[in-house]
């Protein structure tokens, strides 16, 4: 079974039969014989949802490859950086396609997938009135797919609502509209198949969870779009379409995009650096029919500590939404903001009790310990370089060979030459089970994966 992002994926799904799609739909005219019994709630959804809908062209510089390690396991764009000049004429610039929807049109914001404008040097939106604006990138999050735009426009945009994806239903009608093949403001039906799916993630990012699925037809360029329910409210945004099935296409919910758009739109990135002091383990135990997180450990003197929660308790939400796994858990405290006081509703003795806890921000230090916590990696500063002292014994660091006087010149995606850059890197990478690194020893560049031991 494998997933791909719609933006991407040359596979055409087979329509189903009974839905049928109705993208040339053009608005009846009031006093047309008949029309008014065509004007389904469907169509009325589809009125009120279209002039939203943007299609995007994210222009994405691809490297041709051809240096002279381009065969090398360890070439990356390190060696490119040192032999720009020369390999420039190597590359080339592709052009991908998505679509978004327009969630603040006083603000000119859309709201897509994160995969539809990685990588991308520029951005086009075409509105629904056929009007090109250049866009700009306001934060994105690859763990949860979801990227922020802005465009610019003299007058307010056409916006849509962000509905309530927590009470789906599963057979209710949703519409998806989007871009797929450059054939903008497709619109097709279909129902919510099922809720709470989990699909693998890309690049060694967790997986996405808590997708909506449905079988409405979502193709390439589709990605980004919104899903919309018979009201025409946004209750998810298209993000992936299985390769070999027919009608089985997946939406990030509406209730996840509230949250992240809203710490994008802060400038958090995926909640970097913040922290509640607790050590939480997905329990599998019910209570009343909802799962918890198992407290591990409440820090001394953390938020967690000092609001009250206490080893063996079990966090059943944070902020009035659930948290049954440790993705939500993530994904809500990506959310918050430090020093404000969220309601953490817990479960101790089979007693149910209310706290209240104010997230912080790790410090420098404190997200270096994380670095040698997680990844046994500790370094110095030498002549502008970040230099590795001896990995811990039995981390991953030590696995795949590092050693002492190795120069740490990458983290992710974050170059480094100082520890306060390794500091940022690792708050920004700790969700993610892996993370690419590039290191110097001697006059060669490596670049390998590390594992994350523990959280």
């Amino acid at each position: 079974m494998k997933l791909i992002p719609a933006v991407i994926m040359a596979v055409f799904l087979a329509a189903v039969p009974a839905l049928a799609d109705i993208s040339a739909y053009e608005p009846v005219t009031p006093g047309v014989a008949g029309a008014a019994g065509r004007r389904t709630p469907i169509v009325v959804a589809i009125e009120k949802a279209r002039p939203a809908v943007v299609s995007i062209y994210a222009q994405v510089q691809q490297s041709r490859g051809g240096g002279p390690f381009s065969r090398d396991p360890f070439h990356d764009e390190f060696f490119n950086r040192f032999f720009q000049d020369h390999w420039s004429r190597r590359s080339r610039t592709d052009v991908t396609l998505g679509s978004g929807v327009i969630i603040d049109g006083a603000r000119g914001i859309i709201a897509t997938n994160e995969h539809v404008i990685r990588g991308a040097v520029s951005i086009t939106v075409t509105l629904g009135d056929g009007r090109e604006l250049p866009a700009s990138v306001l934060g994105s999050d690859p763990r949860f797919d979801l990227a922020v735009l802005s465009v610019e426009s003299k007058s307010p945009l056409p916006e849509l609502k962000l509905g309530d994806s927590d009470h789906l239903m599963i057979g209710e009608t949703v519409i998806a509209i989007g871009n797929p093949f450059g054939l903008s403001h497709t619109a097709t039906t279909g129902v919510v198949s099922a809720t709470g799916r989990t699909m693998p993630g890309e690049a060694g990012n967790e997986p996405l969870r808590d997708l909506i699925q449905t079988d409405a037809s979502i193709n390439p360029g589709n990605s980004g779009g919104p899903l919309v329910d018979i009201n025409g409210e946004v209750v998810g945004i298209n993000t992936a379409i299985m390769a070999r099935g027919e009608g089985l296409g997946f939406a990030i919910p509406s209730s996840q995009i509230k949250r992240i758009t809203a710490s994008l739109l802060r400038g958090d990135r995926g909640g970097a650096g913040m922290d509640m002091g607790l050590e939480l383990a997905e329990s599998g135990r019910p209570v009343k029919g909802e799962t918890g997180l198992l407290v591990v450990e409440a820090k001394s003197g953390g938020p967690a500590d000092r609001a009250g929660l206490k080893k063996g308790d079990l966090l059943m939400k944070l902020d009035g939404s659930p948290t049954s796994t440790v993705a939500e858990y993530d994904m809500i405290l990506s959310s918050l903001s430090p020093g404000q006081s969220y309601a953490a509703e817990i479960t101790r003795d089979n007693r149910a009790m209310t706290l209240n806890i104010s997230p912080r921000i790790l410090s420098e230090q404190e997200a270096l310990d994380l670095a040698f916590r997680l990844y046994g990696l500790k370094v110095r500063e030498e002549r502008g370089y970040l230099v590795l002292e001896s990995p811990a014994a039995g981390s991953s660091a030590e696995s795949v060979g590092l050693r002492a006087g190795d120069v740490l010149l990458a983290f992710g995606s974050a170059e480094l030459a100082v520890k306060s850059d390794l500091a940022k890197a690792v708050l920004s990478e700790r969700a993610k089970p892996s993370v690419n690194i590039a290191i110097q020893r001697g006059r060669m560049i490596y670049r390998t994966t590390i594992q994350r031991l523990g959280r």
